[in-house]
């Protein structure tokens, strides 16, 4: 049984988008899972966390994987959204790379779903983006509602330094006339990925300062909550990120979306059940196909025969 992480943190330091505690997220997420038995672990940081090498990262991350491992992506840093005819509400969301550049080096919730879809039914995919519009990045079709008994928030919660990328109008004028991404994958990433994001998909998530150190809020609320019960399930996990938020008088509303079969199974340990392989077609038999595209018609000569015969018999019926 594989226990494996990618964790990535980007300050963007010395541009006009700087944070200050991504870095510290992904430290203290590493550390946190280092103490779980979480032996293959890699860390992308700053300079390096390039959109191919956040890639890159991502397919060391899920090759090889079988039903019974774990595996864990940490994203801290910028989020955004661009305009997108594929999307129902008009947009896409991202990651927002060290060299971003909105249009080729960028990495779309769509290019996240491709990459987890490789995983096989049974490997526990945990995925947790602590950065804006990160609700839904992983484009699947089940969410847990958190919106029972929760206070909404309001125009005094904090939003702090928000994790939000602008994207340049020039982009956003050139992308409302086509898709981002031109994507077609299957829905295996609904059965066993499970997405923690920092806030819903209209939100921003705050880089904040917590307990005197920069942090994202997200990450802080999370770890507080390991911490105080380290076999926490998913649904408990989120329900007191969503208090924290509502105590500090953050507006970001934290998510969980998967399949709601796996939401009370323990946070980053193997499913407790077997999860079905996804069906696949059946076979097509080569040999038959073959056989049907290489007969050949009846011979001209039998065809001409028979109806020699036929014209014979004819005649001799009639005198």
């Amino acid at each position: 049984m594989k226990k494996r992480a990618l964790f990535v943190g980007i300050n963007y330091v010395g541009t006009g988008n700087q944070l200050k505690g991504c870095i510290n997220d992904s430290n203290n997420m590493k550390t946190l899972l280092g103490s779980q038995g979480f032996t293959e672990v890699e860390q992308i940081l700053e300079k390096d966390a390039t959109t191919a090498g956040i890639m890159a990262g991502l397919e060391r991350l899920v090759l090889n994987t079988v039903p019974g491992d774990v595996i864990v992506f940490h994203y801290s840093g910028h989020g955004s959204q661009l305009p997108s005819a594929d999307e129902a509400d008009g947009f896409e969301e991202i990651i927002c790379p060290i060299d971003l550049d909105w249009i080729k080096k960028v990495i779309t919730d769509k290019s996240l779903r491709d990459v987890f879809n490789k995983v096989p039914n049974g490997v526990n995919t945990t995925v947790i983006l602590d950065c804006c519009h990160s609700g839904t990045m992983l484009n699947q079709t089940e969410s847990l509602d958190t919106t029972k008994n929760l206070v909404a928030p309001t125009e005094s919660d904090k939003t702090e330094n928000s994790r939000y990328m602008k994207p340049p109008a020039r982009v956003v004028n050139q992308l409302k006339t086509r898709s981002l991404v031109n994507w077609q994958t299957s829905k295996d990433v609904n059965a066993s990925a499970l997405l923690i994001a920092g806030c819903r998909a209209n939100q921003i998530s705050a880089d904040a300062m917590i307990d005197g150190v920069p942090q994202g809020a997200a990450t802080a609320a999370l770890l507080k909550s390991i911490t105080a019960t380290p076999s926490i399930s998913y649904r408990q996990l989120v329900t007191e990120m969503n208090d924290f938020m509502v105590l500090s008088k953050f507006a970001q509303r934290p998510e969980l979306d998967g399949s709601s079969s796996l939401y009370d199974q323990k946070f980053i340990e193997p499913f407790s059940f077997t999860i079905p392989a996804a069906p696949t077609p059946a076979p097509i038999n080569v040999s038959s196909v073959t056989n049907i595209v290489s007969s050949k018609p009846p011979n001209k000569m039998i065809i001409i025969g028979v109806a020699i015969i036929a014209i014979a018999l004819l005649f001799i019926l009639m005198h």
